[in-house]
């Protein structure tokens, strides 16, 4: 499981409002359809709204007529990891990187990477990232899960625990910690981190819960 890296946003997401916004940004492009960043804007507006396969027409379009926009490229991957379109969002972000070579799209990249089973690619884009900006703890996470299946417990430790040092909402980065305190028979600090897993909605899997005493 990887953790997506967060898209992009800009718009109110109050639902009554936000609705609103997306009827008036639809009246205005009726009239000025090259106006791409109203179009970025309803893009926006229709993932808030839960409609990820109408922000993404959108967001094509923001890039017919902006192809540099690095937002919607951000964004068109997010849709497409969030969709299980791994092939899909590594396509584009590959293509941002011919233009934005910045630790944002190299996250991203990893998780299509991790989602697709590319380990070695994956954890070469996450370290890429976070040599550059190390305060990105969604980077950090997904790059303990790689150490994890790479059978690097030790380094996924240390990935997970940089993660938790920007925050403790972290739940996967949780269970990461939990999975390697295990295997080292530091079982206690395993349930605490096991135990804070849950309590913000990760599914840690039965036979941990089971190994640490502890019950979904």
């Amino acid at each position: 499981m990887s953790e997506k890296i967060k898209t992009t946003s800009g718009v109110p997401e109050d639902e009554f409002l936000r609705e609103g916004l997306i009827d008036r940004l639809r009246q205005y492009l009726a009239a000025e359809p090259k106006a791409w960043h109203v179009r970025y804007n309803l893009g926006v507006a229709l993932m808030q709204d839960g409609r990820p396969e109408e922000a993404l027409a959108e967001f094509r379009q923001v890039l017919a007529l902006s192809p540099k926009h690095l937002e919607s490229m951000i964004n068109i991957a997010g849709i497409h990891l969030g969709a299980g379109r791994p092939e899909e969002a590594m396509r584009v972000l590959q293509s941002a990187l011919g233009v934005w070579d910045i630790p944002l799209v190299r996250a991203n990249l990893g998780v299509a990477y991790l989602q697709m089973g590319r380990l070695e690619d994956a954890a070469r884009e996450l370290k890429l990232a976070v040599n550059s900006a190390p305060n990105m703890p969604d980077a950090l996470t997904n790059l303990s899960s790689v150490f994890l299946r790479l059978g690097a417990p030790d380094k996924a430790e240390q990935a997970a625990r940089e993660a938790l040092k920007l925050g403790d909402g972290f739940a996967m980065a949780h269970n990461n910690l939990a999975v390697v305190l295990a295997e080292k028979g530091q079982l206690e600090q395993a349930r605490t981190h096991a135990a804070r897993a849950q309590e913000l909605g990760y599914p840690v899997p039965d036979g941990l819960l089971q190994q640490l005493g502890l019950t979904r």
